[in-house]
């Protein structure tokens, strides 16, 4: 459009729910700021301000699922923990948000960024889980003394475990945890 430069282009392409990152790039490791530009259809220049680096824009992509594709609740306790697992497993895999877990966990991470995961995956996810499984109490299908920060690790920890033991989670992984 007349009087529009190609980086309000970018801008308006990188915009919020349009991160220009792939599945196979997250998963080889080809999520770099200087490889979104082609997907995105925008000069470097627009791409650069908004990811600074690559694990911003990993975090972007990782939220951007989890946001663009929230977990739908079948309405019982079980069954909507079952719905969020499975969610759990969708962002973990489709984005290959394994790789960047683990690097949270790394010394010398961007506290901000860092700061920034643990509020926009982290924390949502721990408190759908602690609903769900508060529902669960209140209904009487587990114990009242259940210990609820104990609960919403063991369920996601599950998968890393499973991924640490270079074991493939089972098929109905999210049943069988839930």
């Amino acid at each position: 459009r007349p009087g529009h430069t190609p980086a309000d282009h970018a801008e308006r392409q990188c915009g919020k729910g349009n991160v220009p990152v792939s599945h196979d790039d997250l998963q080889c490791g080809r999520s770099t700021a200087g490889t979104a530009p082609c997907r995105a259809g925008t000069p470097r220049p627009a791409i650069y301000r908004r990811w600074p680096n690559r694990l911003a824009l990993a975090i972007d992509a990782v939220s951007h699922l989890a946001v663009v594709r929230p977990p739908r609740y079948p309405g019982t306790p079980f069954e909507d923990l079952v719905a969020e697992l499975e969610h759990f497993r969708h962002c973990i895999c489709d984005a290959s948000a394994l790789p960047l877990a683990g690097h949270m966990l790394t010394q010398g991470v961007d506290p901000a960024l860092f700061e920034r995961y643990q509020r926009e995956l982290v924390v949502p996810r721990r408190t759908r889980l602690r609903a769900i499984i508060q529902r669960a109490i209140d209904a009487g299908a587990i114990p009242a003394d259940c210990d609820l920060a104990v609960a919403g690790s063991f369920l996601t920890g599950s998968w890393y475990s499973f991924a640490i033991s270079g074991t493939p989670p089972p098929d109905d992984w999210a049943r069988r945890v839930a």
